[in-house]
């Protein structure tokens, strides 16, 4: 979607009522509702009119909770609980925040924007299941239930490579709100967060301290144009089981991807072992370093054997 200086005011006043109706409805303070002003039509630019009822849908019926914890540096999720009724299988959804009161602006609308990004990538084709298990759809990974009782069995391994994609996606979602900052805004409120973030940002680029590491790792994967918009565009509508012969078909060897994710899922246990150890961590680091260069040479393989890239 193409902004003008001829478009943008009239673009971001055409949400104002709709976040008010769910700001009342909800309860939300002010603080989050002024950040919704900007959020929501940055998702609009990011994946396009063709979207806009979904992505509106979205934060209608997905609740905000902020929590009672406090940390400097905000934490959130994006939560489902599982249902069933007479007509199926269903979630009821909600993204939970911490208490944001000594977090910087940008960080809020990072965890804001990370957490909702989630929940609009996991929109389509959420609910699958088998004989015994029943899969919900977080982008790329799944978290497992079994059928019988709606009891958690654990996740599947691509959430490394989901939150590395989700996370490249909120920084791009990010940029797209401070660039409406290089324009005229009429609203006075919007023109002051805009004025504050940049100041904030300190760039033209934001950059994320979520994942970094992983983020590091997957860099050049991330940059391929084979992969990066292709597993994007499958993973909004929802078609994740085609992306594993996708991948295993560029590397010419079955199983290829299945790998790059237990690589990935891997290196992330490791780092958060890591950072909490407190003895042998220089034999953490050797390990998660062998590991790093497994994923990077996978990465590397499949680079190599792209056309367009």
């Amino acid at each position: 979607m193409n902004i003008t200086q001829e478009n943008i005011n009239p673009f971001l006043n055409k949400y104002i009522s709709l976040i008010d109706s769910i700001c009342e409805e909800y309860h939300y303070e002010a603080n989050i509702k002024h950040l919704l002003y900007l959020i929501v039509p940055a998702f609009i630019v990011k994946y396009g009119p063709s979207n806009e009822h979904a992505i509106l849908d979205c934060f209608k019926k997905v609740k905000i909770y902020i929590s009672g914890k406090t940390d400097k540096i905000v934490t959130a999720s994006f939560n489902r609980t599982l249902n069933k009724n007479a007509n199926g299988y269903y979630t009821e959804k909600y993204v939970s925040i911490n208490n944001y009161s000594n977090s910087s602006l940008p960080a809020l609308i990072d965890n804001i924007v990370h957490e909702f990004n989630h929940a609009i990538n996991s929109l389509n084709n959420e609910i699958s299941y088998d004989d015994k298990v029943v899969k919900v759809r977080t982008g790329l990974s799944t978290l497992n239930y079994d059928r019988a009782t709606l009891r958690f069995i654990g996740k599947s391994k691509e959430i490394s490579l989901e939150e590395v994609l989700n996370t490249t996606q909120t920084e791009e979602i990010i940029d797209i709100i401070n660039s409406f900052g290089k324009y005229s805004i009429d609203n006075m409120e919007f023109s002051n967060m805009l004025y504050a973030l940049k100041n904030e940002i300190k760039g033209n680029n934001y950059v994320s301290d979520a994942y970094n590491y992983q983020k590091y790792v997957c860099d050049e994967l991330i940059k391929n144009k084979t992969f990066t918009p292709t597993i994007n565009n499958l993973r909004l509508k929802g078609f994740i089981e085609d992306i594993p012969n996708l991948f295993d078909n560029v590397i010419g060897r079955e199983g290829s991807y299945k790998r790059l994710n237990e690589l990935l899922d891997e290196v992330h246990i490791l780092v958060l072992k890591y950072t909490k150890a407190k003895f042998f961590k220089d034999r953490l680091l050797n390990k998660i370093r062998s590991k790093s260069n497994d994923v990077i040479a996978l990465i590397k393989e499949y680079d190599s054997k792209c056309i367009f890239k």
